[in-house]
């Protein structure tokens, strides 16, 4: 049998999977790696060559390529507009093992040995049917998927689309997920379609949509409505923080040592997501929504410009299903936190500290607190506060559903909502919404949707001061109860349906 050779672009560790999956097709033989980084020319990785791109079409004429990065369609774009490719192009890996049986599939997982995932070894390649065009319709794409009845991921995105639905629009979404083979389902009365970006390609060329509804922009998406040649569909895309925003934003997240060893590559990382967005930027076709004004100024800065199409626009806080109960001075003794603990960011550590430094005061067993969430963290920030086991503080490992969360914000009275950034903070928002006092950090783009007024702001990283917004609540039940009426009439005057999906939908509709 003829072996296939195959150039492997990419150093990185999903270049070393491609390798390993490549091993063990008998089909196919890796003949070299290449990258552009030059400082890699000539040396070796895994025992084999690692060449310029300039070279692969000397060195390896009849080979095709695999690009092993998530930077797949700048590189392609690279190969392609500078004519490096090889004779035999690009192969993209979920085809490679598209074309296997499950049989062959079955002893390929058994026999690959590999210290990360890239690559979905079951994949399987689903024709995607085109259908004909029904009407103007809109198309929502969410990057890591659209929420299931077995997942609620991006569900910021499917109460958008409840809504834009009850306004009468046509809509439907495709939730994108690398390396996952085409399927359809219905959530919730929408419809609903899944994939990889292979999927996202033929699914967008076979359909008509009048405009593309991003949340998550990523290269991904670009690539595959560039190889669908929809590139003339308007796109309204959704920013909402890490897609957009550099590593550093996110420092709050790594040791020192984490730093020292990854940064070279978060900085080349995030030059090539300026390249990204700055061509993004440039299209007529690209509309941008930010969130909140830290979040515009932040991507301008990091940018170097903002978009010629965008807006300011915040998530919506549904404050009818939020609706307050009437609240009583010794409501401010019963306080709630719902949060996830998979990243610092997210800052329960502070909330542990603040309620140990509480367990000190006279006062304190006339409070009560039930935590909620559940990540990574979860163990870690909440430790030493299960070891003391108060009798008055009830940790929870769980996620809410929404109807939950609107059941425990009836019937607490004070949100506890730290946080070391954050591009608005939905969940204080909906606590605000149901008539809580929230205490939150005056950091990022909180101060734009809370103020002394309506919740309780202390300084970055301090718990003690933490500690002290919630006593000094104990102490002052009349501000209490002044900033719990603040905090709904502020949300639903900043977030409220008139200024948040009111305004999305003349966008949409080109009424703006």
């Amino acid at each position: 049998m003829d072996r296939k050779k195959v150039i492997i672009f990419g150093t990185a560790k999903r270049g070393s999977e491609v390798l390993a999956i490549l091993s063990q097709l008998p089909q196919y033989e890796a003949a070299a790696f290449s990258c552009n980084d030059e400082a890699l020319w000539g040396m070796e990785k895994e025992g084999l060559g690692i060449i310029a791109p300039a070279d692969m079409r000397r060195l390896h004429p009849g080979a095709a390529v695999v690009i092993a990065s998530a930077s797949y369609m700048e590189i392609e774009t690279q190969l392609t507009d500078g004519q490096l490719l090889p004779d035999a192009g690009c192969l993209r890996m979920e085809r490679l093992i598209g074309e296997l049986s499950d049989e062959e599939k079955a002893a390929l997982s058994a026999r690959v040995q590999r210290e990360t995932c890239f690559y979905n070894l079951d994949y399987k390649e689903v024709r995607v049917p085109p259908e004909p065009d029904t009407g103007e319709k809109y198309l929502v794409i969410c990057t890591g998927g659209y929420p299931s009845a077995a997942s609620p991921r991006c569900m910021f995105a499917h109460e958008r689309v409840l809504q834009y639905q009850r306004a009468g629009l046509k809509v439907e979404a495709f939730g994108l997920i690398e390396g996952a083979p085409f399927e359809e389902y219905e959530y919730q009365g929408v419809r609903v379609f899944q994939g990889g970006v292979l999927e996202l390609e033929e699914f967008l060329g076979g359909r008509n949509y009048r405009k593309y509804l991003v949340h998550f922009v990523c290269p991904d998406i670009l690539y595959a409505v560039g190889r669908a040649g929809k590139t003339d569909v308007p796109m309204i895309v959704w920013c909402h923080g890490y897609e957009i925003l550099p590593w550093y934003c996110y420092w709050i997240n790594y040791s020192d040592e984490e730093v020292q060893e990854n940064g070279p590559k978060w900085q080349r990382m995030d030059r090539e997501k300026q390249r990204f967005l700055q061509d993004c930027f440039q299209k007529e076709t690209f509309q941008l929504v930010f969130v909140s004004n830290w979040l515009k100024e932040r991507v301008n800065k990091f940018v170097g410009r903002l978009p010629k199409n965008y807006a300011v626009i915040p998530n919506c806080i549904d404050s009818g299903f939020y609706k307050p109960e009437k609240r009583e001075p010794s409501d401010r003794l019963r306080i709630l936190s719902v949060k996830s603990h998979g990243s610092r960011k997210y800052a329960n550590d502070l909330t542990a500290k603040a309620i140990l430094a509480l367990s000190e005061k006279p006062f304190f067993q006339e409070l009560t607190f039930d935590l909620y969430g559940d990540g990574c963290l979860f163990e870690e920030n909440f430790a030493t506060l299960m070891k003391e086991d108060f009798p008055n503080v009830h940790i929870h490992q769980k996620m809410l559903e929404r109807y939950e969360m609107k059941k425990l914000f009836a019937e607490n009275g004070v949100f506890l909502s730290p946080t070391r950034l954050d591009a608005q903070g939905v969940t204080a928002n909906e606590a605000m919404a149901a008539g809580m006092a929230v205490i939150s950090c005056n950091t990022s783009a909180i101060k734009e949707f809370m103020d002394e007024s309506c919740a309780s702001l202390f300084e970055y990283d301090n718990y003690w001061m933490m500690a002290e917004e919630i006593e000094y609540l104990y102490n002052h039940p009349d501000e209490f109860l002044e900033k719990a009426k603040n905090a709904r009439e502020r949300v639903v005057r900043q977030c409220g349906y008139d200024h948040t999906i009111r305004q999305e939908l003349r966008l949409i509709l080109d009424e703006a």
